[in-house]
């Protein structure tokens, strides 16, 4: 039993009172008593104060190369102030889901940028959480109404929905947004006002060839590259034969409106659409391409660790007979077996679309004009009537951003059977290849593997997987051979469709983001096992456009979604040789959001409410700091305007191991009470002013602050971290545990300690 003492009492009530206070959008400051925080430090450079994207950087690594919090200091971090986040608009309070933070706060110049699933932009002071400005995006129930999505408004937003520019608009700082009713936002970043905003979207009747029952379920996936001012759009899908076309556009945004200048598409005219099926086109698209191959590893690698770049089929290597037979009609939509006409009543087998999860990247150097995609599982999962591998789903393809031609296409699991979509992370870097220096593009995919691709041609150089007393396979989830015509032709991931248990499952292998060390040259990544018991749901004229083939429900005698089977470890793997160097086990949960390095520390949120903080190096831990509510948004690292950093870790809820529904908080950590052991002095002088507008509504009134300060030049002293115990973070644990007791009636308030 944890005892309060009157002190804490008095100070546990305080805590209370500021969250009523804080309800009407004010920011909790959790300075208390003599707790000093940690002094200013020498200069940033401009990549060590912002986290200037999504997921760190414009090359999706999520890393920050500051080293003002370190492995050795990292334990002394507490909470500075936490920000409580606000529950739907009016207007959308009869909509599921949408609560939080789901993308994670970009940090540019001291100010955070943040972005609730339903579309709230909030822009907030590092140093203290105020709020600059707010804008609520306008989103209707019936926004939707007449573009055959598969929900009416998707209030579920990740890293890929949001994107961040300096150099469009005459300079002007720019924040766009992919909102869930099918448009694209941006906002000016300095007062909140509308720069532009446009549907990418009007309906699946928009899309040349699609089936005539067609749907697109968004919200739309963005990238902007702002040295062209070409951005990059596509829907994402739902889950059955009634899913359209896979396809992604570019839009020249330099004039308004923004102009569509191409559609390209991933996957071949549907029946009934306005242009005529063709099972030559799969055929065709792979002729025309530089790169295209097909993962598959083989039974000798089922034990897991490094595989080789020649686990693959390329199919530019396959003769016109072998790659006639193994593409011909890919999809299923012309020569249907009269079975499934029965089913189908002649219209579409499936489909599959874009992915979402962490942002797509755009090239640099040698890939300048190219845009790597992902994209997301086959739908249906299963079918009788899908003969093919089903290109180009669970796929990362290269596409030409200003004449939308495919470059390459590297496609991670043929004929996709078990939800394995390649939805998450693209990271783009430089390896040594046989002594040349090589850009390359590692690619994490829900199949529990890691690819290590060329990025100008696609060709596979590595792949890695845990091994299997890491992250165990069911005898049947191993990828399949695009050559072989019985695995291809298969209705169920078991051949006799009897029900098993799938693991990885639906909730799989690497549906989250990792992070890049360029000082260490270490990918870290959160493979998760979350068994399913998987039944095979056999097709009808009734149900085969709305079922997606599989009936997923925890493994039997599991009481709930979280089970004793449930697990999580964090890997760290060697980027030049696809080793792993060390792992960490998280027992009782799976993994959900992402990594984030810097300072020789990799930071690990979890759905229990812990931020983990991993020495990058060993994979040993440093501490276990309990927040107190679901943590399934990867944190961000940045510095305020004087240069403290700050490590902004978002409470929200999400999946794998649900939390509970709330609007969840923001909350700040920076180093406090460190122990003196070696003394540096520095001397900083920053001068920074700032305008900020408060819109609210969305293009409604409006109120207008002006926010000054000036940072006098400072003598600082800079401490190494040493041993000790940290109260200022024991007592920030508990303001949140207090606010999340009152949120939502759950007792969080207790002790915790440090993972074995």
């Amino acid at each position: 039993m944890l005892i309060l003492s009157g002190k804490t009492r008095v100070a546990s009530i305080s805590i209370i009172l500021l969250f009523f206070l804080s309800s009407i959008g004010s920011p909790v400051a959790m300075a208390r008593g003599n707790a000093t925080p940690a002094p200013l430090a020498p200069a940033l450079s401009q990549l060590e104060a912002n986290w200037g994207a999504s997921s760190g950087n414009l090359a999706n690594w999520n890393y920050n190369p500051q080293n003002q919090i370190n492995s050795s200091n990292a334990q002394y971090l507490g909470i500075k102030w936490l920000f409580p986040l606000p529950t739907h608009p009016t207007a959308l309070l009869n909509v599921a889901g949408g609560l939080g933070v789901g993308p994670t706060p970009i940090i540019i110049n001291g100010t955070i940028y943040a972005v609730t699933n339903f579309a709230q932009v909030f822009a907030l002071n590092a140093a203290n959480g105020n709020v600059l400005w707010t804008d609520v995006i306008p989103i209707f129930p019936n926004s939707t109404v007449g573009h055959y999505v598969a929900a009416a408004v998707r209030l579920h937003l990740h890293n890929g929905h949001v994107w961040f520019t300096t150099a469009l608009f005459n300079h002007t700082p720019a924040l766009w947004v992919a909102s869930g009713d099918n448009k694209v936002w941006a906002i000016n970043a300095l007062n909140g006002k509308y720069l532009l905003n446009f549907s990418d979207f009007d309906g699946a009747n928009t899309i040349a060839g699609n089936s005539p029952t067609a749907i697109q379920s968004g919200p739309s996936q963005i990238t902007v590259d702002q040295r062209t001012g070409i951005l990059i759009s596509s829907e994402q899908s739902g889950t059955s034969p009634a899913t359209g076309r896979c396809f992604f556009r570019g839009w020249n945004v330099l004039v308004t409106p923004p102009q569509l200048m191409w559609t390209a598409f991933c996957t071949p005219p549907q029946p009934g659409g306005n242009l005529p099926v063709d099972p030559n086109w799969t055929v065709n698209q792979v002729n025309g391409m530089k790169g295209a191959q097909i993962f598959y590893p083989g039974p000798q690698y089922n034990g897991g660790g490094y595989i080789p770049g020649t686990a693959v089929v390329d199919l530019k290597k396959l003769s016109p007979a072998q790659l006639n037979a193994t593409l011909y009609d890919d999809w299923g939509y012309v020569n249907q077996s009269p079975a499934c006409k029965a089913y189908t009543g002649g219209g579409s087998t499936g489909s599959t679309a874009a992915g979402w999860g962490s942002p797509w990247v755009v090239g640099t150097g040698p890939t300048a004009a190219l845009a790597f995609v992902g994209t997301n599982n086959r739908d249906p999962y299963t079918s009788p009537c899908i003969p093919g591998p089903d290109l180009w789903s669970a796929a990362v393809l290269a596409l030409n951003e200003t004449n939308g031609q495919w470059v390459w296409g590297f496609q991670t699991a043929a004929h996709e059977a078990w939800d394995y979509d390649c939805s998450w992370q693209q990271t783009l870097g430089n390896e040594t290849i046989n002594g040349v220096s090589t850009q390359v593009l590692w690619k994490t995919c829900k199949n529990g593997y890691i690819y290590e691709l060329n990025a100008q041609t696609g060709n596979m150089i590595w792949a890695w997987t845990p091994p299997a007393n890491i992250l165990p396979r069911c005898q049947n989830c191993y990828m399949y051979n695009p050559l072989n015509r019985t695995q291809m032709t298969s209705s169920f991931f078991t051949p006799n469709l009897q029900p098993a248990l799938m693991y990885p499952s639906q909730f799989a292998a690497f549906e989250n983001e990792g992070a890049y060390s360029p000082t260490l040259n270490y990918l870290f990544v959160a493979s998760q096992n979350v068994p399913q018991y998987a039944a095979y749901v056999a097709p009808n004229s009734t149900n085969y456009k709305t079922n997606s083939g599989i009936a997923f429900t925890p493994p039997p005698g599991a009481t709930a979604l979280a089970n004793n089977l449930d697990n999580a470890t964090i890997e760290a793997v060697n980027a030049a040789t696809g080793q792993m160097v060390w792992s960490y086990y998280i027992p009782t949960q799976g993994y959900r959001g992402g990594l984030a390095t810097s300072g020789n520390v990799v930071y690990i949120t979890l759905s229990s409410g812990d931020l983990l903080m991993i020495n990058a190096q060993t994979g040993t831990l440093i501490k276990d700091l309990f927040i107190g509510g679901p943590l399934n948004v990867l944190p961000s690292i940045g510095a305020t305007a004087s240069g403290q950093m700050l490590l902004i870790v978002p409470i929200t809820a999400g999946a794998v191991t649900w939390g509970t529904g709330v609007p969840g908080d923001l909350v700040a950590l920076s180093l406090q009470n460190v122990p003196s052991t070696n003394t540096v002095t520095a001397t900083a002088t920053t001068t920074a002013t700032s305008t900020a507008t408060t819109t609210v509504g969305g293009g409604g009134s409006t109120v207008t602050m002006t926010v000054a300060s000036t940072i006098a030049a400072q003598t600082s002293t800079i401490t190494s971290a040493a041993g000790g115990i940290d109260p200022t973070t024991f007592y920030g644990v508990a303001a949140v545990a207090v606010i999340f007791i009152i949120a939502t009636g759950f007792l969080a308030l207790r002790g915790r300690r440090p993972a074995p």
